[in-house]
């Protein structure tokens, strides 16, 4: 039976009046690569923080490591790293600074050939004595991922690890956290990516309005819906009619995309157009999809993830 790294039992924390998480439950397991997926706002970053000990929770309990988070915060913070949403990475320090003090916040002291190692591993050698605020932004979120294996962690906490990154650089990201997963470390990330959630993580926990709705493999999660195919398409149609084809089980528009839920496209598609011949439009653009965890989120929340940002 795989050891359990993380353990969170019935959860619940509020600022002031406003609860933000509401009884949740999970675990994570030793080497998994563990996603929070939901929208901002859902309560992804609150339940991190009390993972980390910086929020004091209402009620419940988290163990990291099989130590008490609220009882032992300082020995259950040696066992993490941490990345967070909008890491403070004190400007005037340079690269090679930095790495140097955050290790010894946890009491880690690396040698300058040592720095030059673990900096060789995020490509960032060159720049170690390059200030932080001189870095782009892809740069930046490999020195914060740096520094947040400073003090070799068997646990690393990612809190939206390649918000605001443009593709490439948040592509170079994934291949440094596929790298900390293949040494045996344990990743638990946050994101509102359906794209990062399914590229990287083997487990995901969908969390909406401050608890987890579902928890499962992606796999699991979308054949355990058992849903349907997607058409899409560019056209104008009244959703009503479009509802009343046969075999589609929902329809909505995602901005200019028609997109038809439907267990046999082919059938379904038939219909399409000759609902759109009889109102004189013409149908582009036409593409099948399988379900993806979009349709999982928009199934067990009843509102599209894209919709929640």
């Amino acid at each position: 039976m795989s050891q359990t790294m993380i353990d969170v039992r019935n959860l619940t924390a509020a600022y002031g009046s406003l609860t933000a998480l509401n009884g949740v439950n999970l675990t994570v397991a030793k080497g998994e690569i563990f996603g929070l997926l939901g929208p901002n706002g859902a309560g992804k970053t609150t339940l991190l923080a009390n993972v980390e000990g910086l929020h004091k929770p209402k009620q419940g309990e988290v163990h990291v490591g099989g130590i008490s988070v609220q009882t032992d915060a300082a020995a259950a913070k040696r066992q993490l790293g941490i990345q967070l949403q909008k890491t403070a990475l004190l400007d005037d320090l340079t690269v090679a600074e930095l790495v140097e003090v955050y290790a010894a916040l946890y009491e880690v002291y690396l040698t300058s050939k040592e720095i030059d190692a673990l900096l060789a591993r995020f490509d960032l050698v060159e720049k170690r004595n390059t200030l932080a605020r001189r870095l782009s932004g892809g740069q930046q979120q490999r020195l914060a991922l740096a520094v947040a294996i400073a003090n070799d962690p068997q646990i690393v906490l990612l809190d939206e690890p390649t918000s605001a990154l443009d593709p490439h650089a948040r592509r170079a990201v994934w291949d440094v956290i596929r790298q900390l997963h293949d040494e045996g470390r344990t990743i638990v990330l946050t994101t509102h990516s359906m794209e990062e959630a399914e590229a990287l993580c083997g487990r995901i926990a969908i969390i909406d309005r401050g608890q987890i709705v579902a928890c499962d493999t992606p796999s699991a999660l979308i054949a355990n819906l058992q849903l349907n195919s997607m058409l899409k398409a560019t056209v104008e149609l009244p959703l009503e009619q479009v509802r009343t084809l046969p075999e589609v089980s929902n329809a909505r528009y995602t901005g200019q995309h028609l997109e038809v839920e439907t267990a046999r496209p082919e059938v379904t598609l038939t219909a399409l157009h000759e609902l759109a011949a009889r109102s004189g439009r013409s149908i582009r653009d036409v593409m099948l999809r399988q379900p993806n965890l979009e349709d999982v989120f928009l199934k067990l929340t009843g509102h599209a993830l894209a919709e929640s940002n």
